[in-house]
């Protein structure tokens, strides 16, 4: 005689199998949540590398450019930096201090721009160019270097940190397209 074990009815796997599911769907959702904040973190660290890009064009179209068109008491940081620090708030605050650090740098070019607008309005001296200058080039290198540290700590923070970019300094070639985004090239 074959004895075939009792399956239990199909009553008592309904409950079980609904708890599964909904267990599956669960997951399911926080895996799709999850992917989107990234997604959206990502895309937030893109946005925030274009604008220094953006920022870094607008410190170099200064550079040989008198300050002339803007008044100094209403004078307010630029818009690609403005926006720079608002997407840093919203979605990066781990990048406060050294947001902090390219503030104070811009603050001090600012102070040297206006300087020599002055003494070029004065017409004091022979002023020699901003190329020339070793404080110019002092306080660019301090600038880029933050700008160097920004674009490093974004890029680990959107989970590119392994990935090797160059060019972030800005010069003709790399901020004269500032249509392209700051997202590298890499294989999909």
């Amino acid at each position: 005689m074959l004895i075939v074990p009792a399956l239990p009815s199909t009553d008592a796997l309904y409950p079980l199998l609904a708890i599964a599911l909904a267990m599956v769907i669960a997951l399911a959702w926080a895996l799709w949540r999850r992917r989107r904040q990234i997604a959206r973190r990502r895309a937030a660290g893109y946005r925030l590398m274009d604008s220094l890009k953006a920022y870094t064009a607008w410190i170099d179209w200064h550079r040989g450019e008198p300050l002339l068109h803007q008044d100094p008491e209403n004078l307010t940081i630029p818009a690609a930096l403005a926006a720079a620090v608002c997407i840093k708030d919203e979605h990066f605050p781990e990048l406060h201090r050294l947001m902090v650090q390219l503030l104070e740098t811009h603050r001090e070019l600012m102070k040297y721009l206006w300087e020599e607008n002055i003494l070029r309005m004065t017409h004091s001296s022979h002023q020699r160019a901003h190329y020339a200058d070793p404080r110019y080039h002092a306080l660019r290198d301090t600038q880029d270097a933050a700008l160097d540290s920004l674009f490093l700590r974004c890029r680990q923070l959107i989970g590119e940190g392994e990935m090797k970019w160059t060019r972030t300094r800005s010069d003709f070639s790399f901020s004269s397209d500032l249509g392209l985004p700051s997202q590298p090239n890499t294989p999909t």
